[in-house]
C-alpha cells in the first residue's frame, strides 16, 4: 500500500524595538529566595486573564501568569533546538503546539499517534479541554490593539483529489480559526504561488516564499501556520552606539547597542548564575524577557541548567527596580526542519507507516495511508530602538505512507543570551531563542 505524506509548515516573524542594558537597581531580598508560585485551579474561562485597558500609563504593574500547570513542551522544544543549532536561534513554540493540536484532532482515538501528540499538551491538563483552550487563547491573541500587530493564521491546503472530513473541517473552523483550501497540486507552481501569497500577506511581506513547487507536488496536504508580531517598546531606547559584543570570552564583535534607564522588573538568581529582565511592549499585553549569564561564556551552561518551573519561579521573584539597560540591536532569520527535533522529544508515530490520522480525509482508503513527512519552521526577528518585529511559519507536509536601599547593578547584554516573548494574559510563549552574535 502506498503511504501518502504531508508537510507541516510553520512561519514566525517578530519585530521588536530594543533597549539598552547597563545597570539595574536590585531588590534587597535574599538572592536565592525563590518564591512559591501561587497555585491555580484550571478553569477554561479563568485561565485567560483579562488584559488591562489599552492606554499610555506611567506605571507597569506586572503579575506573572498563574496556573497550576507548566508548559513543559515549549521549553523542552527550545532546549532541544538549542542543542542542535550552534548559532542564532528563533522559534515559535506556540506555532508548533498549535499545529500539533490540529494533528491531534485528526488522530485515531486511543492510537499511539494520539497519545504521543497529547504528550505535548501538559499545560492543558486534559485532552477534553483542548478545543476550549485554543478557542479562548486564539480569541485573546487576535484581539486588536492599536499599539501592536499580531497576525496568527492557520490553513490546511489539500489537493483537489482529497476530500476533507466534514467533521474535521468544522472543528478546525469553530475552535482553531483554521480553514481548508483545495488546490490542484499537480500544478505545483500555481499552488505554491497561492500559498506563498497568503503567507506574504499575513507577514506583511516579511516571508515571501514559504513553500516551493516540489513541496506541493510531492504531497497531498500542506498544513501551514503563520505568526507575525510587531510591537513598540513601552519606553523606546535611545539612539544606538557602537560597542563590543563578546561572542566568546576570547572573540569580540562590533555591534550596535541601545541604552535606556527606567524601572523594569528584574531578578538576580545566584544559584542559576543568571539574571532575568522584563522589557514590556506598549499595550500591556506582551513582554520580552532577557536571560543573561552572569559569568562570561556560560550561555551553554545556562541553557542546560534552565528548567521550566525554575524559570516561572524567577518570574515570580522579579521586582520593579531602576535599571540602566544596554543591549545590542539584532536581526536574523532562522529555518529549521523540526522532524528530528520532535522525534527526539518522543513524537515518532506521525512520521511512520503506523500513523493513525483518520480524521483528516475520507474516501478510497486515503485516511489509512496518511503520514507526516516533515515539519518545517521559518522564523525571523528584528529588534531595534523602537520595538520588535518577529515572524514564524510552520508547515506540515503530509504524503503517502505506504524592598530596602536601592543599589544600581549593571545589566550589560554584551555576550550571548536567551530571550522569549510572552503573551502575559495566557502565558503563551509566542517566540523564543538565543542570540550568539547580533546581526543587523
Amino acid at each position: 500500500m502506498i503511504r501518502h505524506s504531508f508537510i507541516v509548515f510553520l512561519c514566525g516573524i517578530a519585530l521588536a524595538q530594543a533597549t539598552a542594558l547597563n545597570g539595574i537597581v536590585a531588590p534587597t531580598q535574599a538572592p536565592n529566595a525563590l518564591p512559591t508560585i501561587p497555585s491555580g485551579i484550571f478553569l477554561p474561562d479563568a485561565q485567560l486573564q483579562a488584559s488591562a485597558p489599552v492606554g499610555d500609563y506611567d506605571f507597569d504593574d506586572y503579575v506573572p501568569y498563574r496556573s497550576d500547570t507548566l508548559d513543559l513542551f515549549s521549553w523542552s522544544l527550545l532546549k532541544q533546538v538549542l542543542s542542535e543549532e550552534p548559532g542564532n536561534v528563533i522559534i515559535s513554540p506556540f506555532s508548533v503546539k498549535l499545529s500539533l493540536a490540529l494533528l491531534a484532532e485528526a488522530a485515531g482515538n486511543g492510537s499511539q499517534t494520539q497519545r504521543e501528540l497529547y504528550s505535548t499538551l501538559t499545560d492543558i491538563r486534559q485532552p477534553d479541554n483542548l478545543r476550549g483552550f485554543y478557542r479562548k487563547t486564539l480569541n485573546v491573541l487576535k484581539k486588536e490593539n492599536p499599539y501592536f500587530t499580531l497576525n496568527l493564521e492557520s490553513k490546511l491546503f489539500t489537493d483537489v483529489a482529497v476530500e476533507p472530513q466534514q467533521r474535521y473541517a468544522a472543528i478546525l473552523h469553530s475552535y482553531y480559526q483554521t480553514d481548508i483550501e483545495r488546490l490542484d497540486f499537480t500544478k505545483g507552481s500555481e499552488s505554491a504561488y497561492v500559498i506563498n501569497s497568503w503567507c506574504n500577506n499575513v507577514t506583511h511581506g516579511r516571508l515571501t516564499q514559504l513553500v516551493n513547487e516540489g513541496n506541493v507536488q510531492n504531497n497531498i496536504l500542506l498544513m501551514a501556520n503563520v505568526l507575525y508580531f510587531n510591537g513598540l517598546w513601552r519606553t523606546p531606547f535611545n539612539n544606538t552606539f557602537e560597542g563590543v559584543f563578546f561572542n566568546t570570552p576570547k572573540r569580540q564583535l562590533r555591534a550596535d547597542f541601545m541604552e535606556l534607564t527606567d524601572s523594569f522588573y528584574y531578578y538576580n538568581d545566584v544559584a542559576l548564575d543568571a539574571k532575568i529582565l522584563r522589557l514590556p511592549y506598549k499595550g500591556k499585553k506582551f513582554s520580552m524577557f532577557i536571560l543573561l549569564p552572569k559569568t562570561m561564556g556560560n550561555i551553554e551552561v545556562l541553557t542546560q541548567n534552565l528548567i521550566n518551573d525554575q524559570l516561572k519561579r524567577m518570574q515570580w521573584a522579579m521586582e520593579s527596580v531602576k535599571v540602566k539597560v544596554t543591549m545590542p540591536k539584532f536581526k536574523f532569520d532562522f529555518d529549521k526542519n523540526l522532524k528530528p527535533t520532535l522525534q527526539a522529544l518522543g513524537i515518532h508515530d506521525i512520521f511512520t507507516s503506523d500513523a493513525s490520522l483518520p480524521g483528516l480525509a475520507r474516501g478510497a482508503g486515503v485516511a489509512e495511508v496518511l503520514k507526516v513527512s516533515n515539519v518545517f519552521q521559518k522564523s525571523g526577528i528584528d529588534v531595534n530602538e523602537k520595538g520588535t518585529e518577529a515572524y514564524a511559519s510552520t508547515v506540515v507536509e503530509i504524503d503517502n505512507k505506504f524592598g530596602g536601599t536601592p543599589l544600581i547593578e549593571e545589566f550589560n547584554v554584551n555576550q550571548p543570551f536567551l530571550f522569549f516573548i510572552e503573551e502575559e494574559a495566557t502565558g503563551n510563549i509566542i517566540f523564543a531563542g538565543k542570540v550568539l552574535e547580533p546581526t543587523i
